[in-house]
């Protein structure tokens, strides 16, 4: 008995949205599989688990495992443990201010990372204080404006 429906059995608007939402997170720095997954989710009605995941996306289980990780990490998909069983629910978050914040938050990691892995760099290699351009740099990787507030990145 299948419980998530078969791609035939989708809306139209259903199977546009999931054809055109893995181009769009692939935008985001997300694979194609990351956002056929995050789509899937998003118009789920329930949960779905893994075995669900890999039935509908025709990916690997470790693809799965894999990108589930990375959406999660990102705060676009939530994990479910089930009290007293080993499979482990997944679900998208469908606030629509909660998923710009995610993405935002996500593609500040991806810009900025690279820029404390060179400070860092920089930093054990030399004196910064011979570096008359590092303070530009040291301050550009650790601190940015999001949504109003200042915060410290960190190195990965």
């Amino acid at each position: 008995m299948r419980s998530t429906p078969a791609r035939e059995e989708y809306t139209d608007a259903a199977k546009f949205f999931l054809d055109e939402w893995p181009g769009i997170l692939k935008n985001w720095g997300f694979t194609k599989t990351a956002g056929r997954l995050h789509g899937l989710l998003l118009i789920s009605p329930k949960p779905m688990s893994s075995d669900e995941l890999v039935a509908t996306a025709g990916a690997s289980r470790g693809s799965i495992s894999t990108q589930i990780t990375a959406l999660e990490s990102a705060g676009l998909v939530e994990r479910l443990k089930l009290l007293g069983q080993r499979q482990q629910l997944f679900v998208a978050l469908r606030d629509g201010e909660a998923i710009q914040t995610a993405l935002a938050s996500h593609l500040a990691r991806r810009a900025i990372e690279p820029i404390v892995q060179l400070d860092q760099s920089l930093s054990a290699i030399t004196e910064t204080n011979d570096l008359p351009w590092y303070l530009a740099i040291h301050n550009l990787g650790i601190t940015f404006n999001g949504g109003g507030e200042t915060r410290r990145m960190k190195g990965p």
